[in-house]
């Protein structure tokens, strides 16, 4: 056989081994999402909390198609002045309880309005997502601020993830999430890198046996979100201490103390949702001082706490469709509805916190 033979059997060869991978590759794993559907959602530099969401959007977030009101909520626009006997729950967060790559219907902000709708009709409820994504607590906590006369909350429910550890560090200007701006002014637009934009990367998304050998390397080569405080995310899962960790806990700390503060003026109950990485979920840090920091640093200071974890791991045949796929933080439409389920199951539990009685004695103390 000749030479040239010789390289195009072997060439054809292997383009039908790439093949084979590529099609078994489709077939056992999911498409990865895609952040560069148009229209964006957009963001404006605010000079108190960096940035906020921009006002009547409707545009994608990943594969979530988004809608923000006329406050710059997500979601529907909200009745204001609150309707006399309503029952009115605020989320503040992250992206996770903005609800990163879902649609509106599927972030359990509105998971659990529907649910509270369902178990409860006895009560008016609705849920308000103040939540947006990058923000740490300081800026969840003044974003509540700045509403709370309008809002008039009875339940505040602050989403907390590890990654506001790091971020309660690195809270200075719009550099430290995903929005590239480089003299950022107020009111001025923003935009989030669209990714991929390595040509490697671009590439890698078409070809899914690429995309899925690259994501392992990086898993491989990275811990945590292989981002600068992932070192910090580590010590708190493994139970290690440092002094950064320390540092951060204690602006957290000052940060819940000034929610609590804002509870007792607004005459609301305040609480804690501790959301878990996807680790967590997959039994990875069952020491993990996480949840147990989180409940001491709430109980000193008065916040319930509320913890999906044992709610999410009951599903030991669904875990892997609790997250986006590819990705550690962002629970799916289905991760969102067992959050949902444990936030109610909380209030079923605890029911002195949303009943009419109690809402009542607090607009009382606060005449």
């Amino acid at each position: 056989m000749s030479a040239r033979r010789h390289l195009a059997v072997g060439g054809a060869a292997t383009l039908l081994g790439l093949a084979v991978c590529e099609a078994a590759a489709r077939a056992a794993f999911p498409a990865p999402p895609d952040p560069t559907r148009q229209p964006q959602i957009v963001y404006r530099v605010d000079p108190e909390v960096r940035y906020v969401l921009a006002p009547n959007q409707k545009g994608w977030v990943d594969d979530g198609f988004v809608t923000t009101n006329s406050r710059g909520f997500r979601g529907a626009e909200v009745d204001v002045p609150k309707p006399s006997g309503r029952l009115r729950i605020v989320a503040l967060g992250d992206s996770v309880v903005f609800g990163w790559g879902v649609n509106d219907a599927d972030t359990f902000c509105q998971q659990l309005e529907q649910q509270f709708r369902a178990r409860r009709p006895d009560l008016d409820v609705d849920v308000v997502n103040l939540a947006v994504p990058g923000y740490a607590t300081r800026q969840e906590v003044a974003l509540l601020r700045r509403h709370l006369a309008a809002l008039q909350p009875d339940v505040v429910l602050l989403g907390f993830y590890e990654n506001d550890l790091p971020d309660t560090m690195d809270d200075k200007d719009v550099s430290g999430t995903r929005i590239n701006v480089a003299r950022p002014s107020d009111g001025q637009e923003l935009h989030m890198s669209p990714g991929p934009s390595s040509w490697i990367e671009r590439q890698a998304r078409r070809s899914r046996a690429v995309y899925i050998g690259s994501h392992a390397l990086k898993g491989l080569l990275h811990h945590g979100e292989g981002k600068p405080g992932s070192s910090m995310e580590l010590d708190l899962l493994e139970g290690r201490r440092s002094d950064a960790l320390e540092t951060a806990w204690q602006r957290v700390s000052a940060q819940l103390e000034a929610l609590k503060t804002s509870a007792a003026d607004g005459g609301f109950a305040a609480g804690i949702v501790v959301l878990p990485p996807r680790e967590q979920v997959f039994g990875l840090y069952p020491d993990s001082e996480y949840q147990k920091r989180i409940g001491r640093v709430a109980g000193q200071l008065g916040l319930f706490v509320i913890d999906p974890l044992p709610f999410l791991k009951a599903r030991p045949s669904s875990k892997g469709t609790l997250f986006i796929p590819y990705d550690r933080n962002h629970p799916s439409a289905a991760g969102h509805r067992v959050i949902a389920q444990a936030i109610m199951e909380y209030f079923n539990q605890h029911q002195d916190i949303v009943s009419p009685q109690t809402r009542l004695a607090q607009r009382e103390r606060m005449q």
